[in-house]
């Protein structure tokens, strides 16, 4: 069979999970018997070549610029451009403007038809079981590896105007078996420890009894353990079905060579190192010889591997949404070994905040105490101190009810903007943004559940908010040490004694954050002084 040479290309942001897209393609190729490389950002080396075809994932809109450059990059190095192929979230939403920029043809959309990808074929490329191979073969490690990403639905049944949901996949699918990808998951990677669903929106499904029940059947059960799979005797059986024998042997051969590391015995070690030598197994590694030497080998990595077991958890990553939980829902939920339930609290409307609430005490009743929430702000009509409030809110609820909720707030940016650093909402200013942005910098992006560290964080109340909100970046980030010199007492005396009006105009000037060439737009002494602090 010809193989085909193909090119898998991650742009080069930083991201939690592999680009599900792709590690399906991938598999789909090599059920062709196509030979694929992957590859995270610019390589010199790969451009070089020339490819049958080359996959080039992109994720937000505003990683617009990077996305680009990788595109323009390697777009010279396949036969034919007709056979460079882009998509994604990004690709999906700018098709056009790609088009305009780089004339390449972007995917829109899910490949879950026929013939999406060639015409020879009706292989549903969405519904194939991922490579997780590809993984291994990038230095970057993605934080959540040891993971099946599947989804259970596709599709919401809402029409948010801040999501990108129903352009993407504006079908919703109300139930998506995933029982037989795991079996072959399993089979062919080895368990995995936990389970990362991505759906949209699963409660609205109407089918939800009937999803919880297939997750607790493939092992995701409250109080479900794990235990690592010997990878050993899994390559093996991959060569014994015949897949690709180079690329398994690879693999074996950095196993074989990592192992005396792990062996904590020198006696032991030694004798594992003389069967490497005997069955000359460390170079030019064959089926015959790892076949020949594998029931010598294969004690050493039973031994040796890490018998210890964890909990397993699920988490529906993208969060649930509260306005579809009742108490049947997070009963069954809580029949889950799920960590964290995330939900979602986007709004600042009465009745969603009544329905987060109803939601996390009813997570509460059911004995669910590790909570998540994405908090959307500068969205719509949202306000500074709706915000404040969310989020007191989520501490008022952690001390009623003696459970943890961590709260990750996330600036609205429109789904097709190419900058993330260019929309402000109608009631928010660019120093609040970056004052916020400081806060998260040292909180490590999260907010804490715990009382006292939202009060040193955020504020006691909204006027030590806005006060935070209003000081000096370095301030902010250094609050004890600039505290303790008094720089923080000096800063705050030189602007409350300013007078009514001239302490709008430093405000206005602090909101706008741009703090050079003052003297042009003050003329006032004490204020030129004031904005030092700032310089």
């Amino acid at each position: 069979m010809f193989e085909t040479q193909l090119s898998h290309i991650n742009t080069n942001y930083k991201n939690k999970y592999p680009p599900l897209g792709l590690i399906k393609i991938s598999a789909y190729h090599k059920m062709l018997g196509d030979d694929v490389t992957f590859f995270k950002g610019k390589s010199k080396e790969l451009r070089e070549e020339k490819w049958d075809r080359i996959y080039v994932t992109t994720l937000f809109s505003f990683y617009w610029k990077i996305t680009i450059e990788t595109i323009e990059f390697y777009k010279r190095s396949v036969y034919n451009t007709n056979n460079f192929k882009v998509g994604g979230i990004m690709a999906s939403l700018l098709s056009e403007e790609i088009y305009k920029e780089t004339r390449i043809k972007s995917i829109v959309g899910l490949l879950d038809k026929p013939r999406m990808l060639d015409e020879d074929n009706d292989i549903i490329v969405d519904l194939v079981v991922p490579d997780y191979d590809i993984i291994d073969e990038i230095d970057y490690n993605y934080p959540t590896n040891n993971a099946y990403f599947a989804y259970m639905t596709r599709g919401c049944v809402n029409k948010c105007s801040f999501c990108a949901v129903p352009r993407l996949e504006p079908e919703y699918k109300h139930c998506i078996s995933i029982k037989e990808q795991i079996v072959e998951i399993d089979k062919k990677y080895g368990q995995k420890k936990n389970l990362l669903l991505l759906d949209n929106n699963v409660l609205a499904s109407n089918q939800f009894p009937q999803i919880i029940e297939e997750i607790k059947t493939i092992g995701f059960y409250k109080g479900a353990k794990y235990q690592e799979t010997i990878k050993f005797n899994l390559l093996i059986e991959r060569l014994r079905a015949g897949e690709n024998s180079r690329k398994i042997l690879d693999k074996l051969s950095v196993l074989l060579k990592r192992q005396p590391a792990k062996i904590q015995s020198e006696k032991v070690r030694n004798e594992y190192l003389q069967i490497l030598e005997q069955y000359v197994l460390l170079n030019n590694l064959t089926m015959e010889k790892i076949f020949y030497a594998k029931d010598k080998l294969a004690p050493f990595f039973e031994k040796y591997r890490n018998k210890a077991y964890s909990l397993r958890y699920v988490d529906f990553n993208q969060g649930i949404d509260p306005r579809f939980i009742d108490e049947q829902k997070m009963e069954l939920l809580s029949e889950l070994s799920i960590k964290p339930l995330r939900i979602a609290l986007d709004s600042t409307e009465p009745s969603y905040i009544e329905k987060y609430k109803n939601a996390i005490k009813l997570a509460a009743k059911y004995g669910i105490k590790d909570l998540s929430n994405y908090v959307l702000f500068s969205w719509n009509n949202d306000t500074p101190d709706d915000f404040y409030n969310r989020l007191e809110l989520n501490i008022e609820l952690n001390e009623e009810l003696g459970i943890k909720i961590y709260s990750f707030p996330m600036k609205y940016i429109p789904v097709t903007d190419k900058n993330r650093n260019e929309y402000i909402g109608k009631h928010w200013n660019w120093k609040y943004f970056r004052a916020i942005q400081k806060v998260l910098l040292v909180t490590r992006g999260v907010v804490m559940p715990e009382k006292s560290f939202f009060d040193a964080a955020f504020g006691k109340d909204k006027n030590e908010f806005h006060k935070i909100m209003l000081m000096p970046e370095k301030y902010i980030i250094e609050r004890v040490r600039h505290a303790k010199s008094g720089d923080t007492d000096r800063w705050w005396d030189e602007l409350t004694s300013l007078s009514s009006k001239d302490y709008e105009t430093a405000v206005q000037i602090i909101k706008s954050n741009n703090f050079k060439n003052i003297e042009e737009k003050t003329s006032n002494e004490k204020i030129v002084k004031l904005m030092e602090h700032y310089s």
